[in-house]
């Protein structure tokens, strides 16, 4: 299976026969793409966008296109779908809800992409998004709500959750619907009497990811009460588990501007809301990581305020008060929101979110809900669409009219996206670039340089390099010359990964026909020095294996040794397909620095390709690589890379 006798065309086979699927409906009409898996996982069907721009790339190799240029028309359809810039949108899902443990009362419930846990007794409903891996987080607790009013000029405060009296949940037509009611009395002049009954009404559907929560109070008969205040509150927000934590609190005012506030000291603080349809808590990591949770009030002429309570420096618990002003007597007042939880955006665009959630709540009943996060692997959507417009730009296949216009356009502007949102925030010292991403957004500059000529992208290639190189560092071993390494994230999440590696050093390679830089030349001399043949522990259903393939040695922040591994097979792909690119270089240098680690790059790629034949597995629609030797089944990462891995391509 070496790569110069490789025939990828069964492993193409295997993608359109099996993966390819319908997937519901949008504004735009019917969709089909490459789902996460042949099979369901857990129950899920995802389909990634990431996952189908590394599709479209490996599909823009001419060949394949002409094979399947109906389906590559689709997915590339889908992939342009979940692009609203800025945003790139992270996946859609089949709709599922179920209860998975407990009662409808207390218990968990899966949805399409989250996790849900109610206790209503106490409460409290939490809303987790879902992984299928160590990712899945409990990211925010709904509760911590009381009731204020003012009677006979006197102000009082009653707790919801201490008097609840009555829970309920139910499902219908895939939505449920739970609910607490708590009955409150105060104590006027010494006496208990009744003010009423406040109750929180939770709608969770397995169609969209927006949560509606409703806090409706119920006044007794002959109680007169004043300028009443109905909550709708977040606790415990920076519990830590699994990194969840928020630092900012945004404001969006009707009149179109933004205030942001920092968690930056312990204590208590009230932030003017008055008329707000959105505001939103943010965490501050790299921008296809970090939390958020956006609010759109659908009460907006009643929210007055968010208070705040601040911790060791994060956001504790956060209440949206909903002010009505004068005085009631056996009415019922009401407050609503909408939720919605995303890991990975751009959150200081509040109008944007809140165009996002109102278009959210009108998509078509038949669609696939999405998840509104940002796509981890950014810049693998902008090279799909470079890739796609050098293709079509070459004549190598029959377009429709417009489409290569349209490729470079999307490619253009989400350039542009990215240097605003990722970029010049890097280099104003916030945290927002990961380090495989990046890789693939110079892979696409290079293609569109090369494709074009345009010497504005020569710029932009220089200074996204520039950037690459502050994820180096230096490693501890020097057994061939020094050793070096690239960050996963520069600012935070300072791991160190064999993707990551094998991406920017395929960046660097492609950058350097472009660039005088001799930086570049010894990035790479060094990073290739970094690979290794290793042996490390891999835990697999709860039991531990023994794993040979090439890996990373490298040490973290507190000097404990770490290793970083080819398990996974689209670690491997792009190992090889760097090592490829290094080989096909028409630099001079580069050839000589592979001349020189000939011997083991030569080793590191025989092991690489016994690890892909031993996860490979003939099917009647093709040829499949499993996810690893250990694996069932492929993903829709792991096979389009692990192809190009064999055969590169041909715009890079």
């Amino acid at each position: 299976m070496r790569p110069e006798n490789f025939d990828p065309s069964p492993y193409a086979s295997f993608l359109m026969r099996k993966l390819l699927r319908s997937c519901g409906s949008s504004l735009s009409g019917s969709i089909q793409a490459i789902a996460e898996t042949e099979l369901q996982m857990d129950g899920d069907t995802w389909v990634w966008t990431d996952d189908n721009a590394k599709v479209v790339e490996m599909l823009t190799r001419p060949a394949f296109w002409r094979s399947y240029p109906r389906e590559s028309l689709e997915i590339l359809r889908f992939l342009h779908g979940m692009c609203e810039a800025p945003f790139v949108f992270r996946r859609i899902s089949a709709p599922r809800l179920s209860r998975v443990s407990g009662t409808a009362e207390d218990g968990r419930y899966v949805h399409s992409m989250m996790h849900v846990g109610v206790r209503l007794k106490q409460g409290a409903v939490m809303l987790g998004i879902r992984f299928h891996d160590a990712r899945t987080a409990e990211n925010l607790f709904l509760t911590g709500n009381y009731v204020h009013f003012r009677h006979r000029g006197k102000p009082y405060t009653l707790d919801v959750e201490d008097a609840i009296a009555e829970v309920s949940g139910h499902e219908e037509n895939g939505v449920l619907i739970a609910r607490h009611g708590s009955e409150l009395t105060f104590s006027p002049d010494g006496a208990e009497q009744r003010l009423g009954r406040i109750s929180y009404t939770y709608r969770i559907d397995a169609r969209t990811m927006l949560v509606q929560v409703e806090a409706a109070l119920e006044i007794a008969p002959g109680v007169e009460i004043e300028d009443v205040i109905l909550t709708i509150g977040h606790d415990n927000l920076s519990h830590g588990r699994n990194n969840v934590h928020y630092g900012r609190v945004g404001v969006l005012a009707p009149a179109g501007s933004v205030a942001w506030h920092v968690a930056d000291k312990d204590g208590n603080i009230t932030l003017p809301a008055a008329g707000a349809e959105y505001y939103s808590l943010a965490q501050e990591e790299m921008r296809g990581f970090a939390l958020g949770v956006h609010t759109r009030s659908l009460t907006p002429d009643r929210l007055h305020e968010l208070r705040v309570v601040q911790k060791q420096n994060r956001l504790h618990w956060v209440v949206a008060a909903y002010r009505f002003p004068g005085t009631h007597s056996g009415t019922r007042l009401v407050a609503a929101e909408h939720k919605l939880l995303t890991a990975g955006g751009f959150y200081d665009e509040a109008t944007a979110y809140l165009r996002l959630m109102r278009q959210e709540a009108d998509m078509p009943p038949d669609a696939w809900p999405r998840d509104l996060s940002i796509s981890y692997d950014y810049g693998v959507e902008i090279n799909a669409f470079a890739k796609a417009y050098a293709m079509f730009a070459a004549g190598e296949v029959e377009a429709p009219p417009g489409l290569a216009d349209e490729m470079r356009r999307m490619t253009d502007r989400y350039l542009e996206v990215y240097d605003a949102q990722f970029v010049s925030a890097f280099w104003a010292g916030k945290n927002t670039v990961f380090c495989r991403q990046l890789a693939f957004v110079i892979l696409a500059v290079a293609t569109m340089l090369r494709a074009t000529g345009d010497e504005g992208y020569r710029k932009r290639l220089a200074d996204l390099v520039e950037v690459l190189l502050q994820f180096q560092v230096t490693l501890p071993g020097d057994i061939a010359g020094p050793e070096s390494g690239f960050l996963m994230g520069v600012r935070s999440v300072r791991d160190m990964h064999v993707d990551c590696q094998s991406a920017a050093l395929l960046a660097l390679i492609h950058a350097a026909p472009w660039l005088q830089d001799e930086r570049i030349e010894a990035a790479i001399d060094r990073g290739l020095n970094a690979y290794s043949l290793v042996t490390g522990r891999f835990l697999w259903a709860n039991q531990p294996r023994k794993v040979d393939t090439i890996g990373i040695h490298w040490k973290d922040a507190g000097g404990k040794p770490r290793l970083s591994m080819t398990f996974w097979n689209f670690h491997a792909g792009l190992t090889l397909r760097m090592m490829r690119a290094l080989r096909r270089s028409p630099v001079a240098a580069l050839r000589a620095i592979e001349t020189r680690h000939a011997d083991r790059l030569d080793m590191i790629e025989t092991v690489l390709l016994r690890q892909l034949a031993r996860a490979t597995q003939t099917r009647d629609e093709g040829l499949e690589v499993r996810c690893s030797s250990l694996s069932a089944e492929t993903n829709s990462e792991t096979q389009p890379w692990v192809v190009l891995g064999f055969v590169g391509h041909p715009h890079d």
